[in-house]
């Protein structure tokens, strides 16, 4: 394991229009927009399927979400450090 600082880099939740005239989410990391989005329809399916089907899901796009974020930042994250960062600011 390196001894190096973990270079922290902005994290920003901004609320945008979208095209389409819907408002969305978006989540910057060091001034990128991050290009990931979570398909509503098919959430929406999986919810009328019952509460296991919704867990499952959910857990999936968690899962999904950690890993585009540990990407982008060429380092392993966690929920909890994707949490911090929403109320600091930072990750």
């Amino acid at each position: 394991m390196s001894d190096e600082p973990i270079q922290k880099k902005r994290f920003e939740v901004k609320m945008r229009m979208h095209p389409n005239g819907s408002i969305e989410k978006q989540i910057f990391i060091g001034g990128e927009l991050l290009d990931w989005s979570v398909d509503i329809s098919s959430f929406q399916e999986a919810v009328k399927m019952g509460p296991q089907f919704q867990r499952a899901v959910q857990e999936d796009i968690a899962r999904h979400f950690i890993k585009s974020v540990s990407e982008v930042l060429g380092r392993k994250v966690t929920i909890e450090d994707i949490k911090e960062a929403t109320k600091t600011g930072w990750i």
